[in-house]
């Protein structure tokens, strides 16, 4: 009996024991799960790019339409490997997931017979992952920082001078670049990058003439980080 007995409280106590390491690893694995889904974010559709993107009526005072597929372009080559990333931000299609990747053209509305003076670009497309998402911000970063003397970027086979790029104050910590750029034929233009999750967004201003720098409106960038964690949620 009391071996019996010995042998009841020992299979009950093994019993509690596996419950328990069941539990534990139960808590691991839904812990890891959690943090996973956070840092493992999948890339977007192109339908679904399409439906976050900017669209016209988002942001008021601005005219938002589409862009055809064609005036993406291809890749772009640098002289110097460190300023590739900043290569990449001219010619994006590149850097798109599986190619997903949607564009849209923005014109300050104008004021009565007001002429538009300054008009914005939004290229926004998917990384593989956000860890990739992330790299390529740090990598924009580095970038910008290391080359603001100038350099030489070939674009669709052709073959330009960069006169200067600045690195700008920005809001964005770690989610965001803003940078401004010249040609050395004087052509100014101020970039920013964001990410979101495992997607990344180019806007692109300048205005009426190329001659000045103008700076990318909050409440595009705003709204459209609004509409990307909106997409994660």
């Amino acid at each position: 009996m009391t071996k019996v007995g010995r042998t009841m409280v020992f299979s009950g106590t093994r019993t509690v024991l596996a419950g328990t390491v069941i539990a534990v690893l139960f808590g691991v694995t839904a812990c890891g799960a959690e943090a996973g889904g956070e840092e493992d974010a999948q890339p977007l559709s192109g339908a679904q790019l399409s439906k976050v993107a900017l669209s016209q009526g988002d942001v008021a005072g601005y005219t938002i339409s589409d862009v055809s597929s064609g005036s993406k372009g291809g890749s772009a080559g640098t002289s110097d490997e460190s300023c590739q990333p900043i290569a990449d931000v001219l010619a994006p299609k590149a850097m798109a997931y599986d190619e997903r990747l949607v564009e849209r053209e923005i014109w300050r509305t104008p004021i009565d017979s007001e002429a538009a003076n300054a008009s914005y670009r939004l290229i926004l497309f998917s990384a593989e992952s956000k860890a990739a998402a992330e790299k390529a911000v740090q990598d924009l970063e580095k970038a910008v920082s290391s080359c603001g003397s100038g350099f030489e970027v070939t674009l669709s086979g052709e073959t330009y001078k960069v006169h200067q790029v600045l690195l700008n104050k920005s809001k964005f910590g770690d989610e965001g670049v803003d940078f401004s750029f010249e040609y050395q034929m004087g052509m100014k233009r101020r970039y920013v990058m964001i990410s979101s999750g495992a997607s990344l967004g180019i806007f692109l201003a300048s205005n009426r003439f190329n001659n000045s720098f103008i700076a990318v409106p909050d409440e595009l960038v705003d709204e459209q980080m609004s509409k990307l964690e909106g997409e994660k949620g």
